[in-house]
């Protein structure tokens, strides 16, 4: 299903018939855009609060792993526990690091934003014509 054509020269006339295909144009083109934008903005909230539940989930489970308990009944911990113990105390450590640097990068990205946007404000009375 096509629309119908739009020629030119019919703008000069001025038509009912042009104006309707011109609304028909218009009417799909807006739907379209409408829905897009609307699925856009939908897209983008879940993003967002999948990265910030994501944030949440990794910061519990780094503050999570150092504290592992390992319980044992009169015997003291083995090598291997205490290995393990040690491991996920590191794990959680990198992670803790990782996270920490993601969230630098992201800064980064915000300041050097806002740092073009300060610098293209600037620039603005610099080229006014005297």
């Amino acid at each position: 299903m096509g629309h119908p054509p739009l020629e030119f020269s019919d703008c000069y006339l001025d038509s009912p018939d042009f104006r309707q295909r011109v609304k028909y144009y218009e009417r799909g083109k807006l739907e379209r855009t409408h829905k897009f934008i609307k699925d856009v903005i939908k897209d983008g909230s879940a993003v967002i609060s999948a990265m910030r539940n994501y944030f949440f989930a990794v910061q519990k489970f780094f503050q999570t792993l150092p504290s592992f308990p390992f319980d044992f009944l009169g015997d003291p911990l083995a090598d291997d526990e205490i290995y393990i113990a040690e491991s996920f105390k590191e794990f959680g450590e990198l992670l803790h690091e990782v996270e920490n640097e993601r969230m630098m990068m992201e800064r980064k990205k915000k300041f050097e934003k806002d740092g073009e946007r300060f610098y293209s404000l600037l620039d603005r009375p610099l080229h006014l014509s005297s």
